[in-house]
Protein backbone atom coordinates (compact mmCIF):
# COMPACT_ATOMS: atom_id res chain seq x y z
CA UNK A 1 0.00 0.00 0.00
CA UNK A 2 1.40 3.23 -0.86
CA UNK A 3 1.06 6.61 1.13
CA UNK A 4 -1.69 9.22 -0.70
CA UNK A 5 -1.16 12.96 -0.32
CA UNK A 6 -4.16 15.15 -1.00
CA UNK A 7 -2.56 18.03 -2.00
CA UNK A 8 -4.84 19.69 -4.66
CA UNK A 9 -7.23 21.12 -2.14
CA UNK A 10 -9.28 23.21 -4.67
CA UNK A 11 -10.61 20.01 -4.91
CA UNK A 12 -12.38 20.07 -1.88
CA UNK A 13 -16.31 20.29 -1.51
CA UNK A 14 -18.23 22.43 -2.01
CA UNK A 15 -16.19 23.68 -4.80
CA UNK A 16 -18.00 26.81 -4.96
CA UNK A 17 -16.57 27.76 -1.69
CA UNK A 18 -13.03 27.73 -3.07
CA UNK A 19 -11.66 30.16 -5.46
CA UNK A 20 -8.89 32.73 -6.37
CA UNK A 21 -9.31 35.74 -5.85
CA UNK A 22 -10.65 36.06 -1.91
CA UNK A 23 -14.50 36.55 -2.53
CA UNK A 24 -16.26 36.64 0.14
CA UNK A 25 -17.69 33.15 1.34
CA UNK A 26 -14.81 31.82 -0.65
CA UNK A 27 -11.03 30.05 0.63
CA UNK A 28 -8.91 31.09 -2.01
CA UNK A 29 -6.57 28.12 -3.22
CA UNK A 30 -2.86 28.91 -4.28
CA UNK A 31 -0.44 27.18 -6.51
CA UNK A 32 2.74 25.56 -5.03
CA UNK A 33 5.47 23.31 -5.74
CA UNK A 34 7.30 21.78 -2.89
CA UNK A 35 10.53 20.05 -2.23
CA UNK A 36 8.98 16.13 -3.57
CA UNK A 37 9.34 13.46 -1.13
CA UNK A 38 8.65 9.95 -1.69
CA UNK A 39 5.41 9.38 -2.75
CA UNK A 40 4.99 12.92 -3.37
CA UNK A 41 6.24 15.25 -6.42
CA UNK A 42 5.43 18.36 -4.72
CA UNK A 43 3.14 19.83 -6.58
CA UNK A 44 -0.17 21.27 -5.55
CA UNK A 45 -2.69 23.72 -4.25
CA UNK A 46 -3.11 25.20 -0.79
CA UNK A 47 -5.94 27.04 0.88
CA UNK A 48 -6.54 29.83 2.74
CA UNK A 49 -9.61 30.99 4.98
CA UNK A 50 -9.20 34.65 6.24
CA UNK A 51 -10.36 37.03 8.33
CA UNK A 52 -13.99 38.01 7.68
CA UNK A 53 -14.50 35.81 4.53
CA UNK A 54 -17.13 33.83 6.32
CA UNK A 55 -15.56 30.90 4.10
CA UNK A 56 -18.05 27.57 5.59
CA UNK A 57 -16.26 24.24 6.46
CA UNK A 58 -15.03 21.99 4.07
CA UNK A 59 -14.74 17.96 3.05
CA UNK A 60 -12.04 16.81 1.98
CA UNK A 61 -13.05 13.19 0.60
CA UNK A 62 -9.74 10.79 0.97
CA UNK A 63 -11.05 7.73 -0.35
CA UNK A 64 -9.22 5.26 1.89
CA UNK A 65 -10.00 2.55 3.49
CA UNK A 66 -8.62 0.90 6.92
CA UNK A 67 -6.22 2.20 8.72
CA UNK A 68 -3.70 5.39 7.98
CA UNK A 69 -1.28 8.26 10.42
CA UNK A 70 -3.10 11.38 9.48
CA UNK A 71 -0.15 13.99 9.06
CA UNK A 72 -0.95 17.47 8.03
CA UNK A 73 0.70 19.89 6.30
CA UNK A 74 0.81 24.03 7.03
CA UNK A 75 2.28 26.61 5.23
CA UNK A 76 2.48 29.50 8.34
CA UNK A 77 4.52 32.62 6.37
CA UNK A 78 2.50 35.70 5.63
CA UNK A 79 2.70 39.13 5.56
CA UNK A 80 5.97 41.17 4.84
CA UNK A 81 7.59 38.06 4.99
CA UNK A 82 7.33 37.12 8.42
CA UNK A 83 6.03 33.41 10.16
CA UNK A 84 3.22 34.03 11.97
CA UNK A 85 0.54 31.66 14.03
CA UNK A 86 -2.83 30.46 12.01
CA UNK A 87 -5.65 28.28 13.61
CA UNK A 88 -6.61 25.05 11.87
CA UNK A 89 -9.97 23.09 12.96
CA UNK A 90 -10.08 19.67 11.87
CA UNK A 91 -11.72 16.62 12.11
CA UNK A 92 -13.09 13.48 11.30
CA UNK A 93 -16.92 12.48 10.07
CA UNK A 94 -16.74 10.44 12.67
CA UNK A 95 -15.26 12.54 15.57
CA UNK A 96 -17.42 14.67 17.67
CA UNK A 97 -15.53 17.71 17.88
CA UNK A 98 -12.55 19.81 16.05
CA UNK A 99 -9.32 19.00 17.22
CA UNK A 100 -6.83 22.76 16.89
CA UNK A 101 -3.47 23.02 15.06
CA UNK A 102 -1.21 25.95 15.92
CA UNK A 103 2.14 26.74 14.73
CA UNK A 104 4.41 24.73 17.10
CA UNK A 105 7.00 27.93 18.21
CA UNK A 106 9.45 27.86 20.95
CA UNK A 107 11.28 30.46 22.81
CA UNK A 108 14.72 29.23 22.94
CA UNK A 109 15.64 30.96 26.55
CA UNK A 110 12.54 29.26 28.12
CA UNK A 111 12.11 26.13 26.31
CA UNK A 112 15.14 24.58 24.81
CA UNK A 113 17.21 25.09 21.70
CA UNK A 114 15.44 22.88 18.92
CA UNK A 115 16.77 24.61 15.71
CA UNK A 116 14.89 21.58 13.67
CA UNK A 117 11.57 23.37 14.59
CA UNK A 118 12.06 26.81 13.09
CA UNK A 119 10.40 27.58 10.37
CA UNK A 120 12.02 30.12 7.65
CA UNK A 121 9.40 32.26 5.54
CA UNK A 122 9.09 29.25 2.35
CA UNK A 123 8.72 26.21 4.54
CA UNK A 124 5.26 24.00 5.25
CA UNK A 125 5.26 22.46 8.59
CA UNK A 126 4.22 18.56 8.60
CA UNK A 127 2.82 17.42 11.85
CA UNK A 128 1.34 13.81 12.80
CA UNK A 129 -2.22 14.20 13.97
CA UNK A 130 -3.43 11.10 14.73
CA UNK A 131 -3.62 6.96 13.59
CA UNK A 132 -7.36 6.05 12.82
CA UNK A 133 -9.60 3.81 10.35
CA UNK A 134 -10.48 5.78 7.35
CA UNK A 135 -12.70 3.80 6.22
CA UNK A 136 -15.88 5.26 4.80
CA UNK A 137 -14.55 8.88 6.43
CA UNK A 138 -13.44 11.84 5.49
CA UNK A 139 -11.87 14.82 6.92
CA UNK A 140 -14.16 18.34 7.17
CA UNK A 141 -11.81 21.63 7.70
CA UNK A 142 -13.13 24.88 9.27
CA UNK A 143 -11.91 28.83 10.42
CA UNK A 144 -12.72 29.03 13.90
CA UNK A 145 -15.91 31.14 14.45
CA UNK A 146 -15.81 33.21 16.76
CA UNK A 147 -13.50 34.97 19.43
CA UNK A 148 -10.12 36.04 19.03
CA UNK A 149 -9.11 33.16 16.85
CA UNK A 150 -11.49 34.82 14.35
CA UNK A 151 -9.18 37.71 13.54
CA UNK A 152 -6.38 34.58 12.41
CA UNK A 153 -5.83 33.47 9.07
CA UNK A 154 -6.56 29.17 8.00
CA UNK A 155 -4.01 27.89 6.12
CA UNK A 156 -3.89 23.99 4.68
CA UNK A 157 -1.37 22.48 2.00
CA UNK A 158 -2.06 18.84 2.19
CA UNK A 159 -2.95 15.73 4.33
CA UNK A 160 -0.70 12.96 3.97
CA UNK A 161 -2.64 9.30 4.90
CA UNK A 162 0.37 6.36 5.20
CA UNK A 163 -1.23 3.29 5.61
CA UNK A 164 -0.53 1.29 8.68
CA UNK A 165 0.96 -2.50 8.94
CA UNK A 166 -1.29 -5.14 10.90
CA UNK A 167 1.86 -4.86 13.42
CA UNK A 168 1.74 -1.03 13.80
CA UNK A 169 -2.36 -1.33 14.22
CA UNK A 170 -1.62 -3.68 16.66
CA UNK A 171 1.09 -1.49 18.52
CA UNK A 172 -2.13 1.33 18.71
CA UNK A 173 -4.38 -0.84 20.34
CA UNK A 174 -1.91 -1.63 22.73
CA UNK A 175 -1.46 1.87 23.83
CA UNK A 176 -5.08 2.27 24.59
CA UNK A 177 -5.66 3.98 27.84
CA UNK A 178 -6.28 1.43 30.97
CA UNK A 179 -6.78 2.34 34.77
CA UNK A 180 -3.17 1.83 35.39
CA UNK A 181 -2.27 4.44 32.66
CA UNK A 182 -4.55 7.40 33.67
CA UNK A 183 -1.67 9.12 35.47
CA UNK A 184 -2.29 12.57 33.60
CA UNK A 185 -3.63 15.98 34.65
CA UNK A 186 -4.63 18.56 32.11
CA UNK A 187 -4.88 22.40 33.77
CA UNK A 188 -7.23 24.47 31.93
CA UNK A 189 -6.18 27.81 33.88
CA UNK A 190 -8.73 29.94 31.87
CA UNK A 191 -6.72 31.09 29.24
CA UNK A 192 -8.82 30.22 26.09
CA UNK A 193 -12.46 32.26 26.71
CA UNK A 194 -11.81 35.24 24.92
CA UNK A 195 -9.84 33.06 22.67
CA UNK A 196 -11.87 30.83 21.52
CA UNK A 197 -15.44 32.34 22.07
CA UNK A 198 -16.91 29.02 23.60
CA UNK A 199 -20.80 28.79 23.27
CA UNK A 200 -21.93 25.84 22.29
CA UNK A 201 -21.79 22.30 22.86
CA UNK A 202 -19.59 21.56 20.11
CA UNK A 203 -17.13 24.13 21.31
CA UNK A 204 -16.62 22.79 24.49
CA UNK A 205 -15.99 19.15 23.67
CA UNK A 206 -13.42 20.78 21.06
CA UNK A 207 -11.60 21.73 23.95
CA UNK A 208 -10.69 18.03 25.30
CA UNK A 209 -11.07 16.04 21.76
CA UNK A 210 -7.28 16.05 21.31
CA UNK A 211 -7.51 13.84 24.89
CA UNK A 212 -10.32 11.52 24.09
CA UNK A 213 -9.36 8.09 24.71
CA UNK A 214 -5.91 9.21 26.32
CA UNK A 215 -3.83 8.81 29.81
CA UNK A 216 -5.01 11.96 30.41
CA UNK A 217 -7.44 11.31 33.90
CA UNK A 218 -8.28 14.72 34.82
CA UNK A 219 -8.94 17.73 34.12
CA UNK A 220 -8.70 21.19 35.95
CA UNK A 221 -10.54 23.48 34.68
CA UNK A 222 -10.63 27.75 35.79
CA UNK A 223 -14.23 28.29 37.25
CA UNK A 224 -13.28 30.73 39.71
CA UNK A 225 -11.11 34.20 40.22
CA UNK A 226 -11.35 34.77 44.05
CA UNK A 227 -14.58 35.58 44.85
CA UNK A 228 -15.18 36.07 41.07
CA UNK A 229 -16.91 32.98 39.17
CA UNK A 230 -17.00 32.38 35.19
CA UNK A 231 -20.56 30.48 35.63
CA UNK A 232 -23.59 31.96 36.72
CA UNK A 233 -22.78 31.02 40.54
CA UNK A 234 -25.21 31.62 43.24
CA UNK A 235 -22.19 31.73 45.47
CA UNK A 236 -20.06 33.90 43.79
CA UNK A 237 -20.66 36.89 41.38
CA UNK A 238 -20.46 36.16 37.58
CA UNK A 239 -17.40 38.03 35.90
CA UNK A 240 -19.00 41.12 34.18
CA UNK A 241 -19.16 41.98 30.61
CA UNK A 242 -15.80 43.61 30.44
CA UNK A 243 -14.18 41.07 33.10
CA UNK A 244 -12.09 38.42 33.19
CA UNK A 245 -9.49 39.66 30.72
CA UNK A 246 -12.52 40.52 28.21
CA UNK A 247 -13.81 36.96 27.97
CA UNK A 248 -16.78 38.03 30.45
CA UNK A 249 -18.35 39.07 27.38
CA UNK A 250 -18.34 35.34 25.69
CA UNK A 251 -19.30 33.89 28.92
CA UNK A 252 -22.30 36.03 29.12
CA UNK A 253 -23.19 35.44 25.82
CA UNK A 254 -22.82 31.57 26.47
CA UNK A 255 -25.49 31.81 28.98
CA UNK A 256 -27.89 34.39 27.07
CA UNK A 257 -28.05 31.34 24.74
CA UNK A 258 -28.97 28.57 27.15
CA UNK A 259 -25.71 27.26 28.18
CA UNK A 260 -24.02 27.02 31.91
CA UNK A 261 -20.34 27.30 31.16
CA UNK A 262 -19.58 25.19 34.02
CA UNK A 263 -22.04 22.63 33.48
CA UNK A 264 -21.07 22.06 29.90
CA UNK A 265 -16.90 21.86 30.88
CA UNK A 266 -18.51 19.22 33.36
CA UNK A 267 -20.96 17.46 30.70
CA UNK A 268 -17.80 17.52 27.80
CA UNK A 269 -15.06 16.25 29.73
CA UNK A 270 -17.17 13.48 30.81
CA UNK A 271 -18.16 12.78 27.56
CA UNK A 272 -14.34 12.46 26.36
CA UNK A 273 -14.21 9.94 29.57
CA UNK A 274 -12.12 12.51 32.08
CA UNK A 275 -13.10 13.86 35.54
CA UNK A 276 -13.90 17.61 35.62
CA UNK A 277 -12.79 19.73 38.76
CA UNK A 278 -13.64 23.16 39.07
CA UNK A 279 -10.44 25.86 39.99
CA UNK A 280 -9.95 28.66 41.78
CA UNK A 281 -7.30 30.97 41.62
CA UNK A 282 -7.26 32.95 44.26
CA UNK A 283 -6.14 36.31 43.01
CA UNK A 284 -5.79 39.74 44.31
CA UNK A 285 -7.05 42.99 43.40
CA UNK A 286 -4.02 43.85 40.48
CA UNK A 287 -2.64 47.55 40.04
CA UNK A 288 -4.22 49.73 37.27
CA UNK A 289 -6.01 49.06 35.06
CA UNK A 290 -6.47 45.59 36.53
CA UNK A 291 -7.30 47.38 40.08
CA UNK A 292 -11.49 46.94 40.20
CA UNK A 293 -13.32 45.65 42.59
CA UNK A 294 -15.54 44.28 40.40
CA UNK A 295 -13.32 41.67 38.74
CA UNK A 296 -10.76 41.35 41.33
CA UNK A 297 -11.83 40.90 45.05
CA UNK A 298 -15.16 40.71 44.18
CA UNK A 299 -18.05 42.43 46.72
CA UNK A 300 -16.64 40.23 50.09
CA UNK A 301 -13.55 42.29 49.38
CA UNK A 302 -15.73 45.88 48.98
CA UNK A 303 -18.05 44.94 52.03
CA UNK A 304 -14.89 43.70 54.38
CA UNK A 305 -11.69 45.59 53.65
CA UNK A 306 -10.74 44.45 57.27
CA UNK A 307 -10.38 41.04 55.69
CA UNK A 308 -7.42 41.73 53.53
CA UNK A 309 -3.78 40.34 53.87
CA UNK A 310 -1.82 43.12 55.97
CA UNK A 311 2.17 43.57 56.84
CA UNK A 312 3.92 43.46 59.71
CA UNK A 313 3.05 47.32 60.47
CA UNK A 314 -1.44 46.84 59.39
CA UNK A 315 -0.36 48.07 55.85
CA UNK A 316 -3.14 45.87 53.28
CA UNK A 317 -2.20 43.68 50.69
CA UNK A 318 -4.14 43.35 47.38
CA UNK A 319 -5.43 40.17 48.91
CA UNK A 320 -8.22 38.46 50.91
CA UNK A 321 -6.84 36.39 54.03
CA UNK A 322 -7.51 32.87 54.95
CA UNK A 323 -6.73 33.64 58.36
CA UNK A 324 -10.32 34.49 58.42
CA UNK A 325 -13.42 32.66 58.83
CA UNK A 326 -15.77 34.19 56.93
CA UNK A 327 -13.34 34.41 53.77
CA UNK A 328 -12.77 30.75 53.96
CA UNK A 329 -16.81 29.86 54.84
CA UNK A 330 -16.96 32.23 51.23
CA UNK A 331 -15.11 29.91 49.35
CA UNK A 332 -16.12 26.28 50.89
CA UNK A 333 -19.80 27.13 50.26
CA UNK A 334 -18.44 27.90 46.14
CA UNK A 335 -16.80 24.22 46.42
CA UNK A 336 -19.62 23.19 47.82
CA UNK A 337 -21.75 24.26 44.67
CA UNK A 338 -19.26 22.78 42.43
CA UNK A 339 -19.69 19.28 44.12
CA UNK A 340 -23.33 19.50 45.61
CA UNK A 341 -25.11 21.55 42.48
CA UNK A 342 -23.54 20.40 39.76
CA UNK A 343 -21.82 17.28 39.98
CA UNK A 344 -18.10 18.01 39.35
CA UNK A 345 -15.77 15.13 40.49
CA UNK A 346 -13.71 17.07 42.77
CA UNK A 347 -11.99 20.59 43.68
CA UNK A 348 -8.85 22.46 42.76
CA UNK A 349 -7.68 25.75 44.59
CA UNK A 350 -4.05 27.03 43.02
CA UNK A 351 -1.76 27.39 45.56
CA UNK A 352 0.77 28.26 43.17
CA UNK A 353 0.16 31.69 42.11
CA UNK A 354 -1.63 34.43 44.15
CA UNK A 355 0.59 35.40 47.80
CA UNK A 356 0.49 35.58 50.36
CA UNK A 357 -2.79 33.77 51.30
CA UNK A 358 -1.78 34.42 55.17
CA UNK A 359 0.51 37.12 56.53
CA UNK A 360 0.93 39.52 59.99
CA UNK A 361 -3.32 39.94 60.08
CA UNK A 362 -4.74 40.77 63.57
CA UNK A 363 -5.64 36.19 64.11
CA UNK A 364 -2.13 35.30 63.11
CA UNK A 365 -0.39 37.47 65.44
CA UNK A 366 -2.55 36.30 67.89
CA UNK A 367 -2.39 32.87 67.54
CA UNK A 368 1.77 33.37 67.67
CA UNK A 369 1.43 35.27 70.94
CA UNK A 370 -0.42 32.31 72.27
CA UNK A 371 1.81 30.30 70.73
CA UNK A 372 5.06 31.79 71.66
CA UNK A 373 4.79 34.19 73.76
CA UNK A 374 5.70 37.08 71.65
CA UNK A 375 4.26 39.71 69.37
CA UNK A 376 4.96 38.36 65.55
CA UNK A 377 5.03 41.79 64.28
CA UNK A 378 8.77 41.75 65.05
CA UNK A 379 8.86 38.07 63.62
CA UNK A 380 10.51 37.98 60.32
CA UNK A 381 8.34 36.01 57.39
CA UNK A 382 11.11 34.02 57.19
CA UNK A 383 11.05 32.59 60.97
CA UNK A 384 9.79 29.17 60.72
CA UNK A 385 7.88 29.68 63.92
CA UNK A 386 5.64 32.38 61.60
CA UNK A 387 5.87 30.19 58.75
CA UNK A 388 4.22 27.48 60.65
CA UNK A 389 1.63 29.65 62.35
CA UNK A 390 0.52 31.49 59.01
CA UNK A 391 0.55 27.67 57.75
CA UNK A 392 -2.19 26.71 60.26
CA UNK A 393 -5.26 29.32 58.52
CA UNK A 394 -4.96 26.94 55.31
CA UNK A 395 -4.45 23.97 56.92
CA UNK A 396 -7.74 25.00 58.95
CA UNK A 397 -9.16 26.03 55.24
CA UNK A 398 -8.50 22.41 53.56
CA UNK A 399 -9.60 20.44 56.92
CA UNK A 400 -12.77 22.69 56.53
CA UNK A 401 -13.00 21.79 52.07
CA UNK A 402 -12.49 18.27 53.38
CA UNK A 403 -15.53 18.42 55.78
CA UNK A 404 -17.63 19.83 53.16
CA UNK A 405 -16.56 16.58 50.71
CA UNK A 406 -17.35 14.21 52.49
CA UNK A 407 -20.70 15.90 53.28
CA UNK A 408 -21.72 16.05 50.09
CA UNK A 409 -20.07 12.49 49.28
CA UNK A 410 -22.09 10.58 51.68
CA UNK A 411 -25.46 12.31 50.56
CA UNK A 412 -24.39 11.25 47.11
CA UNK A 413 -23.02 7.77 47.27
CA UNK A 414 -19.17 8.79 46.07
CA UNK A 415 -15.96 9.91 46.69
CA UNK A 416 -15.37 13.71 46.21
CA UNK A 417 -11.50 14.63 45.60
CA UNK A 418 -9.94 17.71 46.18
CA UNK A 419 -6.67 18.60 44.05
CA UNK A 420 -4.14 21.22 45.47
CA UNK A 421 -1.07 22.78 43.13
CA UNK A 422 1.87 23.89 45.35
CA UNK A 423 4.87 26.08 43.97
CA UNK A 424 8.03 23.84 43.21
CA UNK A 425 10.82 26.21 41.82
CA UNK A 426 14.04 25.69 39.99
CA UNK A 427 15.22 29.59 41.30
CA UNK A 428 13.03 30.53 44.23
CA UNK A 429 12.91 34.36 44.21
CA UNK A 430 12.47 36.34 47.25
CA UNK A 431 13.26 33.38 49.50
CA UNK A 432 16.26 32.90 51.72
CA UNK A 433 19.07 30.33 51.16
CA UNK A 434 17.78 28.48 54.19
CA UNK A 435 14.29 28.43 52.81
CA UNK A 436 14.77 27.39 49.32
CA UNK A 437 16.86 24.21 50.00
CA UNK A 438 14.05 22.11 49.62
CA UNK A 439 10.51 22.07 48.14
CA UNK A 440 8.76 21.26 51.46
CA UNK A 441 10.86 25.11 52.64
CA UNK A 442 9.46 26.62 50.02
CA UNK A 443 5.92 25.68 50.73
CA UNK A 444 5.68 26.31 53.91
CA UNK A 445 7.68 29.66 53.40
CA UNK A 446 4.21 30.48 51.73
CA UNK A 447 2.14 29.27 54.51
CA UNK A 448 1.67 25.46 53.07
CA UNK A 449 2.15 22.94 55.33
CA UNK A 450 2.46 20.05 53.25
CA UNK A 451 4.01 17.74 55.85
CA UNK A 452 0.58 18.30 57.66
CA UNK A 453 -1.72 17.98 54.56
CA UNK A 454 -0.60 14.80 53.59
CA UNK A 455 -0.48 13.17 57.20
CA UNK A 456 -3.97 14.51 57.82
CA UNK A 457 -5.66 13.31 54.68
CA UNK A 458 -6.52 16.32 53.46
CA UNK A 459 -5.32 16.33 50.42
CA UNK A 460 -5.94 13.27 47.44
CA UNK A 461 -3.95 14.72 44.55
CA UNK A 462 -0.86 16.96 45.25
CA UNK A 463 0.93 18.87 41.96
CA UNK A 464 4.12 19.86 42.08
CA UNK A 465 4.04 23.33 40.02
CA UNK A 466 7.32 22.64 39.25
CA UNK A 467 9.24 25.51 37.48
CA UNK A 468 12.03 24.56 34.89
CA UNK A 469 12.81 26.42 32.18
CA UNK A 470 15.24 26.11 29.32
CA UNK A 471 16.47 22.51 28.21
CA UNK A 472 16.76 19.80 30.84
CA UNK A 473 15.91 15.88 31.72
CA UNK A 474 14.29 16.11 34.81
CA UNK A 475 16.87 14.29 36.95
CA UNK A 476 17.74 18.04 38.95
CA UNK A 477 14.31 17.88 40.39
CA UNK A 478 14.06 14.50 41.48
CA UNK A 479 15.84 15.07 44.62
CA UNK A 480 12.50 18.18 45.66
CA UNK A 481 10.24 15.47 44.36
CA UNK A 482 11.51 12.75 46.49
CA UNK A 483 10.61 15.12 49.17
CA UNK A 484 7.16 14.64 48.65
CA UNK A 485 6.38 11.25 47.21
CA UNK A 486 8.42 9.67 50.59
CA UNK A 487 5.90 11.63 52.69
CA UNK A 488 3.04 10.49 50.88
CA UNK A 489 3.95 6.94 50.48
CA UNK A 490 1.79 4.52 52.36
CA UNK A 491 -1.19 7.39 52.22
CA UNK A 492 -3.93 8.02 49.97
CA UNK A 493 -2.30 11.38 48.51
CA UNK A 494 -1.68 10.58 45.48
CA UNK A 495 1.76 13.01 44.11
CA UNK A 496 1.93 14.68 40.74
CA UNK A 497 4.51 16.82 38.78
CA UNK A 498 4.55 19.48 36.26
CA UNK A 499 5.72 19.03 33.09
CA UNK A 500 7.94 22.29 32.11
CA UNK A 501 8.72 23.84 30.18
CA UNK A 502 5.49 24.16 28.22
CA UNK A 503 7.04 23.64 24.88
CA UNK A 504 8.88 20.20 23.94
CA UNK A 505 9.28 17.85 21.34
CA UNK A 506 8.38 14.23 22.44
CA UNK A 507 11.94 13.02 23.38
CA UNK A 508 12.47 15.44 26.22
CA UNK A 509 8.81 14.70 27.20
CA UNK A 510 9.97 11.44 27.85
CA UNK A 511 12.95 11.53 29.44
CA UNK A 512 11.74 14.27 32.06
CA UNK A 513 8.41 11.90 32.57
CA UNK A 514 10.67 8.87 32.93
CA UNK A 515 13.02 11.03 35.27
CA UNK A 516 9.76 12.28 37.21
CA UNK A 517 8.51 8.63 37.51
CA UNK A 518 11.93 7.78 39.07
CA UNK A 519 11.68 9.95 41.84
CA UNK A 520 8.48 8.40 43.37
CA UNK A 521 5.72 10.66 41.08
CA UNK A 522 2.49 9.01 40.98
CA UNK A 523 1.51 10.97 37.68
CA UNK A 524 2.15 14.03 35.86
CA UNK A 525 0.60 17.34 35.05
CA UNK A 526 0.57 20.04 32.83
CA UNK A 527 -0.14 23.49 33.48
CA UNK A 528 -1.49 25.92 30.50
CA UNK A 529 -2.85 22.70 28.69
CA UNK A 530 -5.28 25.18 26.72
CA UNK A 531 -2.24 26.24 25.13
CA UNK A 532 -0.29 22.85 24.70
CA UNK A 533 -3.15 20.78 23.33
CA UNK A 534 -3.72 22.97 19.36
CA UNK A 535 0.60 21.48 19.42
CA UNK A 536 -0.61 18.30 17.61
CA UNK A 537 2.98 16.49 17.22
CA UNK A 538 4.10 17.13 20.92
CA UNK A 539 0.23 16.20 22.29
CA UNK A 540 0.11 13.06 20.25
CA UNK A 541 3.22 11.83 22.21
CA UNK A 542 2.05 13.34 25.35
CA UNK A 543 -1.07 11.57 25.76
CA UNK A 544 0.20 8.89 25.95
CA UNK A 545 2.60 9.41 28.94
CA UNK A 546 1.26 7.40 31.68
CA UNK A 547 2.45 4.19 29.94
CA UNK A 548 5.08 4.43 32.53
CA UNK A 549 6.63 0.40 31.60
CA UNK A 550 6.83 1.43 27.81
CA UNK A 551 8.30 4.66 28.45
CA UNK A 552 12.40 3.19 28.58
CA UNK A 553 11.41 1.69 24.92
CA UNK A 554 10.28 4.87 23.51
CA UNK A 555 13.30 6.29 22.34
CA UNK A 556 12.81 7.18 18.78
CA UNK A 557 8.74 7.10 19.72
CA UNK A 558 7.61 10.83 18.34
CA UNK A 559 10.57 11.62 16.66
CA UNK A 560 8.90 12.06 12.98
CA UNK A 561 5.84 13.52 14.39
CA UNK A 562 7.34 17.14 12.77
CA UNK A 563 9.24 17.99 9.63
CA UNK A 564 9.73 20.79 7.36
CA UNK A 565 9.55 20.58 3.95
CA UNK A 566 10.72 23.38 1.86
CA UNK A 567 8.58 25.77 -0.46
CA UNK A 568 10.69 25.67 -3.86
CA UNK A 569 7.53 28.02 -5.98
CA UNK A 570 4.42 29.79 -4.87
CA UNK A 571 1.73 31.30 -6.48
CA UNK A 572 4.00 30.46 -9.50
CA UNK A 573 7.02 32.64 -8.15
CA UNK A 574 10.22 30.72 -7.06
CA UNK A 575 11.40 31.30 -3.42
CA UNK A 576 15.21 31.00 -3.79
CA UNK A 577 15.64 34.06 -5.20
CA UNK A 578 16.96 37.64 -4.44
CA UNK A 579 13.87 39.51 -3.94
CA UNK A 580 12.00 36.05 -3.27
CA UNK A 581 10.35 37.42 0.01
CA UNK A 582 7.85 39.84 0.08
CA UNK A 583 8.64 43.26 0.94
CA UNK A 584 7.62 47.19 0.30
CA UNK A 585 10.99 48.44 0.17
Amino acid sequence: MKERWISDLSKCEPRNAIGRDGSPGEWIAVDYQAEPCPHFDGSGVMIFGVPGSDAPPLRIPIDVDGWHEIRIGIFYGMGAGTVEDRVLLARLTGDAAYTRFYRESYVERKDGHYPWKSLRWFDLAEVFWKSADLTEQDIIIARPPKGEECGMETNLAYVRLVPMKQGAVEGVSAERPTPETHRLIANFDGGNIRRRGSCTREDFLSEFQAIRDSDFDIVLHAMARGTITLYPSRVGEFVRPQGFHRGGRILRECVRRGRDPLAEVIEAAHECGLKLFPQNRLVGVGIPTRHQLEDFGGKLMKDHPEWRCTYHDDEPLRHLSLAFQGVRDFHVRLMREWVEDYGADGVNVIFSRSFPFVYYEEPVRARFEEIYGEDMSGVPPEDVRSQKTRATFVTEFLREIRSMLDDVGREQGRQISSCYLVPIQNSPANLPEDASRTGLGECLFNALDVREWIGRDLVDYLVLHIHMYEEHDGTYMQPRIREFTQLARNTSTRVFADMYPRRMPPRKYREIAISYYDAGADGLAFWDFQNRHPRASEIAFVKRLGHVKDLPEWKTKGRDYFRVIPLRRLDGFLTSREFARPHDG
